[in-house]
């Protein structure tokens, strides 16, 4: 026996009598577990609006709900269909002045709000938001009853915000759908860190056209997360479509027992906005391919990674690119139809013209 297997034999032996764990000499280490306060990667919102650029905005949250605010950029890692992709940019809350956001309000003045002065307190609930969200937020208010109006476009002016907001009146019944619908096509043309929140304290009982499906797709096919809010302690039915819409994209349900818990959770919701990481990569894509990309985002100090996916709109395009035989057939075929019109088309300016 060699001296290096005797030196082996001996290690063995030694680990079984003393309770020495045994690992071969070239095993890695294994890694050392996680804290119990350890954060998890929340990603909110993948950005492909400045393509082949990505932007991507997430969040460090703690099992107790709060944020880590100041993890270094070394920290990070990205991926892209599972290959590692170059940050190109990476900022976080407390490295750089907050970020705004482009936001819609979608509030609920039916009918039903008048109960314990719902109205006033969503009212209040939005003065406090309106305090609280980083400085230079464009927002945007929708009110639904028994119809969708958008009261206020877009602005960073709060005071005007809340002006229309203080106007809203509890009157009618419930078009949340068609409201979030709406919400979302006002911010399909909006870029950087987008989203919608959707307060309701009933079910919907009159969206004519769309339904809880059709705002999830619409959502997802622009990248935007649905934060909805519940309120009232009679919302069994529709608590579990606001749960899957929020879910669904990215967003978060937020109930509320009683008008009293709106503004502490409108005060939840600007903080959140305020505690958002944003890196940016360049996608190995050329060209937009109409493709549904997954990303993860690690950091070494989580314990578990981001993920999401990135839809980049375009022409769907084979992974390898075009074959040059696809590239000439597709040629044949445009020729194919533009040529015999245009053969005709000159035949008939050269042929004699008949006299009258």
């Amino acid at each position: 026996m060699t001296t290096r297997l005797k030196a082996g034999a001996w290690l063995i032996i030694l680990g079984l009598v003393g309770g020495l764990p045994v690992r071969a000499a070239d095993d890695p280490v294994a890694p050392q577990p996680n804290p119990p306060d350890a954060p998890e990667v929340v990603v909110t919102q993948p950005d492909e609006s400045k393509f082949p650029e990505i932007a991507v905005y997430f969040e460090l949250k703690r099992p107790d709900g709060s944020f880590v605010l100041d993890a270094a950029r070394e920290s990070f890692r990205i991926t892209e269909d599972g290959r590692d992709r170059p940050i190109l940019s990476f900022d976080a809350p407390v490295t750089v002045r907050l970020q705004p956001s482009t936001i819609v309000l979608v509030l609920d003045h039916s009918g039903s709000m008048m109960q314990d002065d719902r109205i006033g307190a969503l009212k209040r609930a939005v003065a406090t938001f309106l305090q609280a969200v980083p400085a230079g937020s464009k927002i945007a208010v929708i009110g639904f009853s028994s119809e969708v109006r958008l009261i206020c476009p877009f602005t960073a002016d709060r005071r005007r915000v809340l002006a229309a907001v203080n106007e809203l009146e509890a009157v009618g019944g419930t078009r949340y759908f068609d409201a979030v619908a709406a919400a979302l096509g006002l911010l399909a043309e909006e870029t950087g860190r987008r989203a919608v929140l959707a307060m309701t304290d009933g079910k919907d009982t009159m969206s004519d056209r769309a339904d809880l499906p059709a705002v999830i797709a619409a959502a997802r096919k622009v990248n935007l997360p649905v934060h909805t809010l519940g309120l009232g302690d009679d919302l069994d039915e529709a608590t579990q479509s606001l749960r899957t819409l929020a879910t669904s994209t990215r967003g978060q349900h937020y109930p509320a027992a009683d008008a009293a818990q709106l503004r502490q959770i409108y005060e939840e919701i600007a903080r959140r906005l305020g505690s958002s990481y944003r890196l940016t990569y360049a996608t190995d894509r050329r060209i937009p391919d109409g493709t549904l990309r997954p990303i993860e985002v690690f950091c070494a100090q989580a314990k578990r990674a981001g993920q999401a996916a990135v839809f980049i709109r375009g022409m769907v395009v084979p992974a390898r690119g075009w074959s040059r035989l696809f590239l000439i057939l597709l040629v044949g075929l445009v020729g194919l139809a533009v040529v015999p019109p245009w053969v005709r088309n000159r035949r008939r300016a050269s042929a004699p013209k008949m006299a009258p």
